[in-house]
This record gives structure tokens, sequence and C-alpha cells, in this order.
């Protein structure tokens, strides 16, 4: 029984430990694409409604797999058509996938109780709640980012690192949704998390997968020519392919007007490069398309619309751009509210000038009307005076 307390804690000290270091390389990766990416929001998945288009994972494993077996996965498909109906076919399909989902299931299950704050979820608040689905979202970020080191196998690693994304974004959703106390159980479960995978905004996918194939098919060719020559190696790949012809053609005329034997190149640095740049590639494309998955769940299983639609980079590696952000938004409200301000300062004083400027002629007009009586007044007082003096003339002159 010691043996196993000590045992017991020895995992669960090792697990802590990856999970702490998760989360600060995911808050960092996080921080990286906050600064070269666009701030966004995103909308909440309406889960159980059966019109929905399926999700990028599979039409990618499907073209994957084609990439690494080339002509025979043709061949195959072709017979097996003859021999087994398209709806078996399908149903296999997604047997498989709904197998990746029930692992995905159990690993954040086994994962999940072994964080000291899911004990008490219920009793959390929901900023708190929405910590502790940050810190996860950062553990799959770094997972998700990770995948990328698959690139160092080729061809064969572009299958794995689907597959690993598809199994990583399924642990980020069903982790999430228990976290926000709305978990997704049995084959409706299953079915939603899909569904919310459809909805994410996969499309750089295809774009990752084009860039490790072109790698891929690169390296392959350059191993072939470390042994049998580059300019054999073209001519093959020409005749094998005539959409590729073209350009070995062009290759090989320009090698040939610069004096350069394709034949004499040392590749071996070509064939060192191409893999770290796989590696680059899919790190890069992955932690973005993680962030889709994470941006989706949050806004869906998030109870409330602000921190809904909260950026999930807005964690503690990042407070001083939200508070900057913040700030400057406080100023330019402020800035408004003056410049208003003063507009209705100087529209009452406007007004107050003109109410001033009619008292005053009204004023004037009557002072103007009663100097004109008064002036009256003085006129016909004088005419009556004069008219008494005139009397008092002639009385004395008679």
């Amino acid at each position: 029984m010691a043996k196993r307390s000590t045992l017991s804690k020895s995992i669960n000290t090792v697990g802590s430990f990856t999970r702490n270091n998760l989360e600060r390389m995911g808050a960092l990766i996080d921080g990286m694409n906050a600064k070269t990416s666009k701030p966004r929001q995103y909308k909440a998945v309406n889960l159980g409604d059966e019109d929905y288009q399926q999700d990028l994972f599979r039409e990618q494993t499907l073209k994957a797999t084609q990439q690494l077996l080339g002509p025979r996965f043709a061949t195959y498909g072709k017979y097996a058509k003859k021999v087994v109906p398209n709806s078996f076919f399908q149903s296999t399909v997604d047997g498989a996938f709904a197998q990746v989902a029930k692992l995905a299931s159990n690993w954040s299950q086994i994962d999940l109780p072994n964080e000291h704050r899911f004990a008490s979820v219920a009793s959390l608040d929901d900023e708190e709640r929405y910590a502790l689905a940050t810190d996860i979202a950062n553990q799959n970020r770094a997972l998700a980012t990770m995948g990328g080191l698959t690139g160092l196998a080729g061809l064969p690693g572009m299958l794995a690192d689907t597959l690993w994304l598809l199994l990583v974004s399924l642990r980020t959703i069903y982790q999430l949704g228990a976290v926000y106390n709305k978990p997704l159980t049995g084959k409706q479960g299953i079915k939603m998390a899909y569904e919310l995978l459809s909805n994410a905004d996969l499309s750089k996918m295809q774009e990752k997968q084009a860039l490790l194939a072109g790698i891929g098919i690169g390296k392959g060719l350059l191993d072939n020519a470390q042994s049998n020559g580059l300019h054999s190696e073209l001519k093959n790949l020409g005749l094998k392919n005539k959409n590729v012809n073209f350009y070995a053609e062009q290759i090989d005329s320009i090698a040939s007007q610069v004096g350069i034997d394709l034949d004499q190149i040392n590749l071996s640095w070509v064939r060192r490069f191409l893999p770290a740049t796989a590696v680059i590639i899919g790190m890069r494309y992955n932690s973005q398309l993680i962030d889709e998955v994470i941006g989706v769940a949050q806004a869906t299983f998030a109870p409330d619309a602000k921190l809904a639609n909260r950026a999930i980079t807005d964690d503690s590696s990042n407070e001083a751009a939200v508070k900057k952000s913040t700030d400057s938004n406080e100023q330019e409200d402020s800035s408004e509210q003056e410049d208003s301000k003063k507009q209705e300062d100087s529209k009452k004083q406007e007004s107050t000038e003109s109410d001033d400027t009619q008292t005053k002629d009204k004023t004037k007009k009557a002072v103007d009307k009663e100097n004109d009586k008064q002036k009256d007044n003085v006129d016909e007082s004088s005419d009556d005076t004069s008219g008494q003096v005139d009397k008092v003339t002639d009385k004395s002159s008679k």
C-alpha cells in the first residue's frame, strides 16, 4: 500500500508539473497569436441542430491517406467500391471517427479530476470558471502546437498530425463542456462535438496540408536524387506526372545554360532544411486552428455573453494591452463628452446673445418712442406758450 501511495503521489506530481508547463507554453503561444492576428468574436453553436456540414477533419484525413499511399489508394478504392457498398464504407468511416471521439472523451475524464480547481467547479463563479477554462484551453493549445513536430516524419507525419489535432480538438470541446457544466456524453455527445467542429473555421487546414504535402514530396525527390542524381530524378518525375514535366524541363534547361551539373549538386543541406520547415509550418497552423476550436467552444458553453465574446487571449500575459485599450477607449469617450459639452455651451451662449440683442432692440425702441412723446409734448407746450405771449402782446398794444 505504501508503494502504491508513493507511486500515485509521484504520478500526480509529474502530471501537475506537466500541466503547469503546458499552461505556460500555451499562454506564450496565445500571446504570439494575439500580436500577429486580428481579434475576432466567435458565434455560439446551436448544438443539436440536424442540418450541419461535415467537419474538414474527415476530408483532410482521407486526403492525407491518399497522398501517403499514392496510386495504391486509388487502386484499393476502385476495387473496394465494386465489392463493398458505399453505405458500408461510410458507416466504417463514421465508426472510426466515433472511436477517436470516445478516446478524446476518456482522455479528458482522466485528466480533469487531477485539476485541483475542478473538484469545486460547481461552486465557482463566472470569472473563476472562465479562468479555469482559459488554463485548460492553454494546455490544449500547447498540445496541438506540439503536434507540428510530426513534420519530421514527412508524409506519414502529415497523417499523424491530422489525427493528433483532431484528438486534441475533441478533448478541448469535452473539457470546456465539463467546466461550464454542460458535459457531452454518449452518442449524442459525439454528434454535438463534431457539430461544433464543423462550425469552426478550419479552412486553413487545407493550406497546411498542401504545404506539408509539397514539402513531403520534395523531400522524397531529394532523397532519391541523392542516390540517382537530380537530373535523372527530375526526368522520371516528369514522365510520371505530365503537369510537372514542363517545370522539370525548365529547370534542366536553366541548369544547362548556366553550366551547372544537377547530378553534382550536394543536396544534403536542403534535405535537412525541409523537415525543419515542415515543423515550423505545422506548429504555426496548428496553433491557429486550435484557437478557432477554443473560441467557438467558449462562445457555445460560456453562460455569460460578455465572457463568451471576450477574446480567449485576455489572460495575464497581455493584461497590459487590454488595459491600454480600455484606457484609450475611456479617453476617447471623455474627449467626445467634452466636445459635446462645448457645443452645447456654444449653442447656449449664442441663444443668450440673441436674446440679449433682441432685448436691447426692444429697449432701444421703447426709449426712442418715449423720447418722441416727450419731444411732441415739448413742442405742444412751446406752441401754447407762444400763443399766450402773442395774446398778451396784442392786449398791451390795444
